[in-house]
């Protein structure tokens, strides 16, 4: 009998493993070189976007040496100060004492202190920086200590006066900017001005698809390229989505039965809501607000906050919490915005703004062609509109007589080609037909010009479910 294989992907705690860490490596080498530069830096993310990791990770002198970095007369101390709550301000800097202690230990000849507090953090710091060292505080979950009314203004001065002598360097990792969560008797306390701001970014799509793809290969049970895509599609770069998503997916392959890609992707769902509903609840009214117009929409370039929306999965859980559907236009509704988009052809500001930037044939070139201005998003509707028309060309050499050329005609000179100054009477006479039968084979040419583009959507066509 086979033996089961390990999954890879079954720790829910932060990662501390050199070989299992895939980014972001820009925000960690971020990270070192603040520090390197002896700069105190928080570290802003969400729940679960990786600022544990990412602070345990820094201790890891593999990676400091893959980034480049020498470290060796830097000693880094991890502390979690959800561990120092019921603490007293002494009671703090002793167990920080003790911390330190225990990360020198072996490296530095240390006397211990008879003193307590705050004398005793000082007389320990002084020790290490004469031995050629430089002290970095890692404090996980540090909001803790801002909000917590046990911490006084003076206490927050004192840790501000360490760093600004020299003695200690704050990499402090909280899920808002440190003014924004503290109490409101250190609001406004300089020692938030101490520190540059590195937020948690996504994983790169080269880092998300080694994190799906290494460890399962690693593990004697390969992910496909393809599942690698869907796994994406499903989870963003969020490490934690894609974790979660990975680990049903090798539950799944490893029993080597046919994959049921829709159960997988239900486990996962599930798995992750409690952790959707906790980011959903700690979202501004205003992201809230442009994550349930995303949500609405299968494609779009501009998430506005991508470690988040780029996953189809939270989409969803947007859709069920708000009671949203899918953003879509029927027949009527493309023709009714598409007279609209004509009158304005030659404002690419207006078509930008236009509903038919949802169109499937739109969003993918949009998307295809990396677009993120509004001037460019226009010109690619105007594009479009333009390669309709040239679908409604008549036979053989272009004629005003031609009736096979009239849709084409009517279009052009009333919208696209707007140089000839043409009055809507002028282009009747050019075209040889009365101004009333100009306005009806108007109203056909633009249903024809409609029909052309309910046709490119079909050949776009995807299914409403997103995974």
């Amino acid at each position: 009998m086979q033996a089961k294989l390990r999954n890879p992907y079954l720790a829910l705690s932060p990662i501390s493993e050199p070989e299992m860490f895939f980014g972001p490596f820009f925000v960690l080498r971020s990270l070192y070189s603040a520090v390197a530069s002896k700069q105190n830096v928080s570290l802003i993310g969400s729940r679960h976007s990786g600022k544990t990791t990412l602070l345990r990770c820094m201790l890891l002198p593999a990676l400091q040496e893959q980034l480049g970095y020498d470290f060796s007369h830097h000693l880094f101390v991890y502390l979690d100060v959800r561990n120092c709550l019921r603490k007293t301000c002494d009671g703090f800097f002793d167990f920080l004492c003790e911390e330190i202690i225990a990360a020198y230990q072996g490296r530095l000849a240390i006397s211990l202190s008879s003193k307590t507090g705050e004398d005793r953090f000082i007389d320990l710091l002084r020790q290490v920086q004469k031995q050629g060292f430089h002290t970095v505080l890692l404090l996980d979950a540090f909001d803790k200590i801002t909000n917590s009314k046990a911490f006084d203004p003076e206490f927050f001065m004192f840790l501000r006066a360490q760093a600004t002598a020299g003695l200690v360097s704050y990499v402090t990792a909280t899920i808002k900017p440190l003014a924004e969560i503290s109490h409101p008797a250190v609001q406004g306390s300089p020692f938030f001005n101490i520190f540059g701001v590195c937020r948690v970014k996504p994983l790169s799509p080269d880092e998300a698809q080694n994190l799906i793809m290494i460890p399962s290969r690693r593990a004697g049970c390969p992910f496909t390229e393809e599942e690698c895509e869907w796994i994406l599609k499903c989870a963003g770069r969020h490490p934690f989505f894609i974790q979660r998503l990975c680990y049903y997916l090798f539950e799944e392959k490893s029993q080597d039965k046919a994959v049921n890609r829709k159960r997988v992707a239900n486990q996962a769902y599930r798995d992750l809501l409690p952790h959707f509903q906790y980011l959903w609840d700690n979202l501004s009214v205003k992201e809230q607000d442009d994550l349930k117009e995303e949500a609405q929409h299968t494609r779009s370039l501009e998430r506005v906050i991508p470690v988040l929306s780029e996953s189809a999965f939270f989409r969803k859980f947007v859709r069920e919490t708000c009671n949203l559907q899918f953003f879509h236009m029927n027949e009527a509704e493309i023709e009714e915005e598409l007279k609209e988009a004509l009158k304005h052809l030659d404002s690419p500001a207006f078509l930008a703004e236009s509903k038919l930037r949802y169109l499937k044939s739109v969003a993918a070139r949009i998307e295809q062609q990396g677009i993120t201005s509004a001037f460019e998003k226009g010109r690619v509707i105007r594009e479009i509109l333009v390669g309709g028309l040239e679908q409604l060309q008549g036979e053989g050499t272009r004629s005003d007589s031609s009736l096979s050329w009239i849709v084409y005609n009517i279009l052009s000179y009333t919208y696209f080609n707007k140089k000839n100054t043409l009055t809507q009477a002028g282009i009747a006479v050019r075209l040889s037909i009365s101004l009333r039968q100009y306005h009806r084979e108007k109203d056909e040419a633009i249903q024809a010009l409609c029909n052309r583009l309910l046709e490119m959507e079909s050949a776009y066509k995807e299914n409403h479910e997103e995974y």
